[in-house]
């Protein structure tokens, strides 16, 4: 694996979990003062934080390890 792609998937499932995290910070944040319907908006985004990182440990273990071993990507 190049080192970019090495950085980008650190980088995804960095800011995957960040989303997760400030999405779990406002679904139990009640201080009010919102309309009704914010209430999906901090699952949408743990939603997203888990699909980036589903996506990219996917590509690690389809690719990754492959190109790891030393097997060269068929493009």
């Amino acid at each position: 694996m190049r080192p970019s792609e090495i950085m980008m998937l650190a980088a995804g499932v960095l800011i995957a979990l960040a989303g997760v995290a400030l999405g779990l910070g406002v679904l139990f944040d009640h201080t009010g003062g919102k309309f009704w319907f914010y209430w999906i908006s901090p699952l949408l985004v743990i939603g997203l934080g888990g699909l980036l990182i589903r996506l990219s440990v996917g590509y690690y273990l389809k690719v990754g390890r492959l190109e790891t071993k030393g097997r060269p990507r068929s493009d």
